[in-house]
């Protein structure tokens, strides 16, 4: 065989091979990409003293979402946390991205929208929130996933109280589905 014929046919085997690089593992191998995810949450939210002293709240969030890429969702959450004679609700959307490792799938998110604060029935108000962070999920079949941590950093503005910093913390399921 020639130089030239050997040359022009492991070009084509490299050339073939890069759309082996391009595919996603199986379901088995720990990815299989759905384009919705619905999910539940229960959180916590460590308070800064915003609301007289540092309390904690527990409540839920739930969410779904869209996939525009395969590693990008557009996510809408609605979130309500309560104790101590406080009560907030938020609702939040914007993106998450994530991606697969191995058998985990860490995700990152920025979340904006508006957040509504109850305090003892007397004081109340809307605010513009932020909710930045990100979470692990692990699967157990192809479409079902424990939500085994979410980190949020959790920011509302205004209202009928100043700027406060708080954590979110939570743990869940996570379920995906839809066809590609």
């Amino acid at each position: 065989m020639s130089l030239r014929r050997r040359s022009f046919v492991s070009a084509v085997f490299i050339f073939i091979s890069c759309f082996s690089l391009a595919q996603s593992p199986t379901a088995r191998g720990g990815f299989s990409y759905h384009p919705y995810e619905a999910s539940a949450t229960f959180a916590h939210l460590a308070t800064d003293g915003s609301f007289g002293a540092g309390v904690g709240l527990n409540g839920f969030t739930a969410s779904i979402s869209a996939g525009v890429m395969p590693s990008v969702q557009a996510t809408g959450e609605v979130g309500g946390y309560y104790g101590h004679g406080v009560s907030l609700m938020s609702f939040l959307g914007g993106p998450q991205v994530g991606f697969h490792l191995y058998r985990f799938q860490p995700f990152l998110r920025g979340l904006f929208g508006i957040s509504h604060t109850n305090i003892n029935s007397r004081a109340f108000g809307n605010s513009f929130t932020i909710a930045a962070g990100g979470g692990l999920n692990y699967p157990l079949t192809d479409q079902l996933a424990i939500r085994a941590l979410q980190v949020d950093y959790f920011r509302p503005y205004g209202g009928g109280y100043r700027a406060a910093d708080f954590l979110r913390v939570g743990f869940g399921i996570s379920y995906e589905f839809g066809t590609r």
